[in-house]
């Protein structure tokens, strides 16, 4: 009789040994306890993917809190900017005109004597006493309402060697091309000089108010044109129906 074939010597004991030090070729499947087969062992998932996106949802909530931080900074800069922006205001309501001016400038009163020559209001930025004659605020506006033979554009005409009165140098009056009060086309002139050792300039402008005359007249000290107060001033100019 031959001998039972058992195969190859060792090869039984290789077969086994490559399971029994836990070695698993990829894509096999591992023995059970059973000698079965198991389910195929998981692959290993990356990890480097979850922390990628992690950041990134940490940099888009960053983003949003700095955006809106700075929403709010810049509204609330902005409104303080608006409040410092918009003066306060004064405003003096006549027969024939109304007028704002800043709230900070000073009113004077006016006089009885200064009244009966038609004066009607007197601002400016500081004030100034009454026997200081050779004193000049930095800005100041005055206006006339007074019966005259003559009409505005006479009047402001006979009245212009008065523009930069009581000045140590004052230059002779100019014609004031297309001067206008609130839209209406008046008559005006213009001079400067010098006064204290300083740069001054006077303008003086006349209007009809049905028998009488109005008469504005305004000056800035310091410079050879009007400062933007004065500016502002006479742009918030509005005739009365009465005008």
């Amino acid at each position: 009789m031959g001998q039972p074939d058992h195969g190859q010597p060792g090869q039984g004991q290789h077969a086994q040994g490559q399971f029994s030090a836990g070695h698993v070729p990829e894509g096999s499947f591992a023995p059970g306890p059973g000698g079965g087969p198991m389910e195929p062992w998981p692959p290993r998932r990356s990890r480097p993917g979850i922390w990628i996106a992690l950041g990134c949802a940490v940099l888009v909530i960053l983003l949003l809190l700095i955006a809106v931080t700075g929403g709010v900074i810049y509204l609330v800069t902005r409104g303080g900017q608006d409040e410092t922006t918009a003066p306060e205001t004064a405003q003096h309501s006549g027969e024939y005109f109304s007028v704002q001016y800043p709230a900070t400038w000073f009113s004077r009163e006016i006089t009885a004597d200064e009244s009966e020559y038609g004066m009607v209001l007197e601002v400016a930025d500081e004030e100034i006493p009454d026997d200081a004659y050779d004193e000049f605020a930095t800005n100041s506006v005055v206006v006339y309402v007074f019966d005259a033979d003559l009409h505005a554009l006479k009047e402001c005409e006979s009245q212009s060697g008065f523009v930069g009165y009581g000045w140590d140098d004052p230059g002779p009056p100019e014609t004031i091309e297309s001067a206008t009060l609130d839209g209406r086309e008046v008559p005006g002139y213009r001079a400067t000089g010098e006064h204290a050792g300083q740069e001054a300039v006077a303008e003086m402008y006349c209007a009809d108010v049905g028998d009488l005359v109005l008469q504005v007249a305004v000056e800035t000290h310091g410079s050879t044109e009007l400062s933007p107060e004065v500016r502002t001033i006479l742009d918030s100019w509005t005739w009365t129906d009465a005008a």
